[in-house]
């Protein structure tokens, strides 16, 4: 079963898991508040537990100002509304550029929890290109897991990127796995700038 998206995004910062800034609203009152809280622009996406798939449906939108706020949050109700009335709400998060990395976790029949490691957003199905290592993982690990993908060649080229921090959320996640009773987990992107690594958009499953 899929957890709520506000869940999910909870049980990161349990773990110490940076995140984008964001916040959570269940219609339009509570987001129009919350906004004031956050930094333009910002990326509203919808938590449903029936629509996995959000950009296609157009249940990803992005407020440039706080001028379009209420359109794009009303049409992100709407499109979602087409498609399902389980909605819990609305995931707002203020946009982070950087280099687009993933992380997932799943468990393997034969020898438990596994973690790979690769370059992430769309490119994950295209490039195929990601490492793996048994749970629980130590800094070296994290490390190598890093630099047996090509996201390594991606991170130091391009401008500056934090690989320290890459591997404090690889080690992050990997603890994480470890208490918590969870089936798969996906990290994509997890956004890394040369100040830090944050996800950006999360999925468990338990």
């Amino acid at each position: 079963m899929k957890i709520p998206d506000k869940t999910a995004y909870g049980i990161l910062e349990k773990y110490g898991i940076e995140l984008a800034g964001y916040a959570f609203a269940r219609n339009l009152k509570e987001g129009e508040t919350a906004s004031k809280k956050l930094s333009f622009p910002i990326v509203l996406k919808i938590d449903s537990p029936e629509i996995i798939h959000k950009s296609d449906s157009g249940c990803v939108q992005v407020a440039f100002s706080e001028a379009e706020f209420s359109g794009k949050f009303k049409l992100l109700m709407k499109n979602a509304k087409k498609i399902t009335k389980k909605i819990n709400g609305v995931i707002m998060q203020e946009r982070i550029d950087g280099k687009e990395m993933m992380i997932g976790s799943k468990i393997d029949e034969q020898f438990g929890p596994v973690m790979c490691f690769g370059i992430g957003g769309i490119f994950v199905e295209a490039m195929r290109d990601v490492s793996f290592r048994l749970v629980p993982l130590k800094r070296r690990d994290a490390m190598d897991m890093i630099k047996d993908s090509r996201a390594y060649d991606v991170l130091i080229s391009r401008g500056k990127s934090d690989i320290e921090a890459t591997v404090d959320t690889i080690l992050a996640v990997s603890k994480l796995i470890e208490k918590e009773k969870i089936k798969e987990l996906d990290i994509n992107p997890l956004m890394v700038t040369e100040n830090g690594a944050f996800a950006v958009d999360v999925r468990i499953i338990k």
